[in-house]
């Protein structure tokens, strides 16, 4: 009869194989720190604002019977972008280990790229009108 006493190899590798299968599953034990949990709920807030934000026009409009429906254009392609990386950003900021917040860190990028390009055009639309 061998035992792990015998084989420390043998140990180590059922060890291995645990820890392995545990974060397969999403069970690993990195958290977020609570840093990292600040600034996905900012994110997700910056996100959720710029959907709202879209809102504004069809809103306005409503009624308007000379509206001809590009006033929707904004939460057309708001909703599908910016209303999915806020819920996975303030899921990963409210369990914040596992699985989601791997999945947090990959919709962290995601919206601060939405938001960054959404300024930036922000910001040529301010000088084109700035010009006229």
């Amino acid at each position: 009869m061998t035992t792990s006493q015998d084989e420390p190899g043998k140990a180590d590798l059922s060890a291995r194989l645990v820890s392995n299968i545990k974060s397969i599953g999403g069970d690993n034990s990195n958290t977020a720190s609570p840093i990292l949990r600040v600034t996905f709920i900012i994110v997700a807030l910056a996100n959720l604002g710029l959907w709202f934000e879209s809102l504004i026009p069809p809103y306005q409009n409503w009624g308007n019977p000379n509206e001809d429906g590009f006033s929707y254009i904004g939460v057309f392609y708001a909703t599908p972008t910016t209303v999915p990386v806020a819920l996975f950003l303030i899921a990963g900021a409210i369990v914040g280990r596992g699985k989601w917040l791997s999945r947090a860190r990959k919709a962290l990028y995601i919206g601060i790229a939405i938001v960054v390009l959404t300024v930036g055009f922000w910001i040529l639309q301010y000088i084109a009108n700035s010009d006229a």
